[in-house]
């Protein structure tokens, strides 16, 4: 997400006699813009994507969604965004609201779980990107080469596809948790508070470990293959879409049978529009995360960067809270199963509705 966890806030500072740790003589606090933005803007927006994508993973998981494979992909992907917004939450928000409100407490929280927190932010980040990847594949499958599809997606398959994702995006991020430690809890003076100082470790350290993990092969991974993959598979999607849509319009009435073929067809062409959608949407708020990375390994450090990331930063947490619209605006059985979860009807009479309406 661009954010720099190498410089942690500090003070001057007072170790203990006994303590091994170099505390730091100068405390760099967060500019104000940050403070206001990530400390306190994006609370509610948290919240709110929080309690939308737990309500997504139920609707996906409910047994008319999960009929179809394609939404096993948006159930973990709704459960990916859901932690990376707790995740940012420690890491981003907390200090920053900390500080703006000398709510000390929370930066302490918030520095001891950084180690732990941020591996799993990135963890959800990347697994968030492989299953908007991963349902990119499985629509281009279908919508492109639907007489192969069954033979290339059947569900087995597609739930060891989805396992792979999901170990992938844990493998790659491992050593994510060997990057960062609490040092030593030392006494920051101008704050008249005890807070953990951040490390970075020796492995953290290494040119070599920077250069080729932290720079090539995450940009690599990161960003060239799944932009890659996002452009080009929703690019032959979107091209298939306009065609049904114009052989749509050449034949506007027909028979019982033919209605409904073009009932499905409308269908299948809003389920990739929703697709493509969540997809536009990703790759317009995680472009400038590749930017800020480039001109990190460039070694560009200025003011104009430090608004880029905040930025940044911004835009993936409202990415990771905004799917919901999409499912709303463009399935009608998203939009109802949430009309009965919201409205708490969990009666017999409730699931007979929804099993009409779908009918």
């Amino acid at each position: 997400m661009g954010e720099n966890i190498e410089s942690p806030t500090s003070n001057q500072t007072f170790c203990p006699p006994t303590s091994l740790c170099r505390c730091d003589d100068v405390y760099e606090k967060y500019f104000e813009a940050e403070k206001l933005v990530i400390g306190i803007f994006v609370i509610p927006i948290i919240i709110f994507g929080i309690l939308a994508n737990i309500t997504s993973v139920r609707v996906f998981t409910h047994r008319i969604m999960a009929s179809s494979s394609i939404n096993w992909y948006l159930a973990v992907l709704s459960a990916s965004d859901t932690v990376i917004l707790v995740s940012s939450f420690f890491v981003l928000t907390l200090p920053r609201f900390g500080e703006f409100f000398s709510f000390w407490i929370g930066s302490y929280i918030s520095y001891s779980l950084t180690p732990y927190m941020f591996p799993i932010m990135t963890t959800a980040q990347t697994c968030s990107v492989y299953m908007t990847v991963g349902v990119s594949i499985h629509r281009y499958i279908g919508v492109c080469h639907p007489y192969k599809s069954v033979e290339w997606l059947p569900k087995k398959r597609v739930t060891w596809f989805i396992a792979g994702l999901i170990a992938f995006s844990s493998i790659y991020n491992i050593p994510k948790f060997f990057e960062v430690r609490v040092a030593d809890v030392c006494y920051r003076k101008a704050i008249d508070y005890y807070l953990p100082l951040l490390r970075p470790t020796e492995m953290r350290n290494s040119d070599m470990y920077m250069l080729i993990y932290q720079n090539w092969i995450s940009i690599i991974v990161m960003y060239f293959i799944p932009f890659a993959l996002l452009i080009g598979l929703n690019s032959r999607v979107l091209g298939a879409v306009r065609r049904s849509r114009k052989m749509h319009m050449v034949s506007q009435c027909g028979t019982e049978g033919e209605e409904f073929s073009k009932k499905a067809d409308r269908k299948e062409r809003q389920t990739s529009i929703m697709l493509i959608s969540i997809v536009v949407i990703f790759i317009a708020c995680n472009t400038l995360s590749f930017v800020c990375n480039i001109l990190e390994i460039m070694k560009i450090e200025d003011e104009l960067l430090e608004y880029m990331v905040l930025v940044n930063n911004t835009l993936v947490i409202i990415n990771a809270s905004s799917n919901i619209a999409i499912y709303m605006l463009f399935s009608d059985k998203y939009r109802t199963l949430l009309r009965y979860y919201i409205f708490c009807d969990w009666s017999r009479h409730g699931e007979l509705l929804i099993d009409k309406s779908q009918a």
